[in-house]
């Protein structure tokens, strides 16, 4: 595994204090109206779930299991 610069190290540590702190304070972290006034574009939103989903392993396909199964 390769070593990260200082400044992926840095976003890295920002990214999961962030959905850390998603996950453990949305009332419904499948809901949408957490992030309600989220100011990101779908390209910036894709990038960042298919960015993460990578680091996990998962496919597109397992995440749409799990998308369905989430009962949205």
């Amino acid at each position: 595994m390769r070593s990260l610069s200082a400044s992926d190290a840095a976003l890295s540590a920002a990214l999961s204090e962030a959905i850390k702190r998603y996950a453990s304070l949305a009332s419904d972290p499948y809901g949408d109206e957490a992030l309600a006034g989220l100011a990101v574009t779908t390209t910036e939103a894709c990038t960042v779930a298919t960015a993460l989903l990578r680091s996990q392993s998962l496919t597109p396909f397992e995440f749409a299991v799990w998308f369905a199964s989430s009962g949205r």
